[in-house]
C-alpha cells in the first residue's frame, strides 16, 4: 500500500481555520475508508468538506475518486447516526480499571469522518458526537467505568455468529442498530458480564484490531485515546434474548 499523503484545498483550510487544520493533522487514516468507493485509503488523500453553515462534515476520498473540496449542502444537512449503516469493528476485553476488572467492549468505525459545530475549531468524530448527545460521556481516564446509559441493550447471541463464532448486538433506545456482527469474548468476559449486568462500551479511534489478546497493550491504547480526547464510554446493560414464550 502507497504511503498516505494527506491533501487540503486553499479552500478547505480557510473553511477549518487553524485549530481544525491542527486536529486534522493529528487525525491517523491508517484504518480509514474513502467515502466514495469504500475501498482502504491508500496514496494521496484529498480531504472533502461538506457544511451548511451549522454542520461541517469532514471526511476523505482518494485522489483518483474526487477532489478536495468544499460542497455547500442545504438546510436539513446534518451527519448520519451509527443506525445508518456506519462499518464498524468491535473488540471485546477484560480491563482493569482503578484496581476492578471490567468486561469491555470497544467499537471503531472503518471509516474516517468527523464533524465540526459552530464554525472552525475542533474536529470530533461524527459517532463520538452523535453519542454524546444520546448520553455517552467523553473519557479522560480508565479509573472507574463511566455512567450507565438507559435503554442501550447489548444482546449476546453466543454460538450464532459466521461459522459459529459469538455475535453480538447492540440496540440505542429508539431500536436503532448500532452495531451488529461476530465479536471475539476472552475468558472472564461472560462471567464478568453476568455478574455486573452490564459491559463497558467505549467508541473512539484506538487500533485494537492487532492487540486485543495483549491486556496492557489494549489498556496503554486506550488510555492514549482517552488522553487525545478521542474516546467515549457508557455502560450498557448485556445479556443474552429474552427466552421464548
Amino acid at each position: 500500500m502507497a504511503e498516505l499523503q494527506l491533501h487540503m484545498s486553499p479552500e478547505v483550510r480557510a473553511l477549518l481555520g487553524p485549530e481544525g487544520l491542527a486536529r486534522a493533522a493529528e487525525v491517523s487514516l491508517a484504518t480509514g475508508q474513502c467515502v466514495t468507493c469504500r475501498q482502504p485509503l491508500d496514496g494521496i488523500v484529498n480531504m472533502l468538506v461538506r457544511t451548511n453553515g451549522s454542520f461541517t462534515h469532514v471526511v476523505y476520498v482518494h485522489d483518483r475518486c474526487g477532489p478536495s473540496q468544499v460542497i455547500r449542502m442545504g438546510d436539513d444537512f446534518a451527519p448520519a447516526t451509527p443506525a445508518d449503516g456506519y462499518a464498524m469493528t468491535m473488540t471485546a476485553a477484560v480491563l482493569d480499571h482503578g484496581g476492578t476488572d471490567l468486561p469491555v467492549l470497544v467499537a471503531e468505525t472503518v471509516g474516517k469522518a468527523y464533524v465540526i459545530n459552530d464554525g472552525p475549531g475542533e474536529l470530533t468524530n461524527v459517532v463520538a458526537s452523535h453519542l454524546l448527545a444520546q448520553g455517552f460521556h467523553l473519557v479522560a481516564r480508565l479509573r472507574q467505568a463511566p455512567p450507565q446509559v438507559p435503554e442501550w441493550i447489548g444482546v449476546l447471541l453466543l454460538g450464532h455468529g459466521p461459522d459459529g463464532s459469538d455475535g453480538l448486538l447492540v440496540l440505542d433506545p429508539e431500536g436503532g442498530q448500532f452495531f451488529t456482527g461476530s465479536v471475539e469474548l476472552p475468558d472472564g468476559w461472560l462471567q464478568l458480564a453476568a455478574r455486573y449486568g452490564w459491559a463497558v462500551l467505549y467508541v473512539g479511534s484506538v487500533g485494537l484490531d492487532e492487540l486485543r489478546h495483549d491486556a496492557k497493550a489494549a489498556t496503554k491504547a486506550l488510555r492514549a485515546a482517552a488522553q487525545a480526547g478521542q474516546l467515549v464510554g457508557a455502560r450498557i446493560a448485556v445479556g443474552p434474548p429474552p427466552a421464548a414464550a
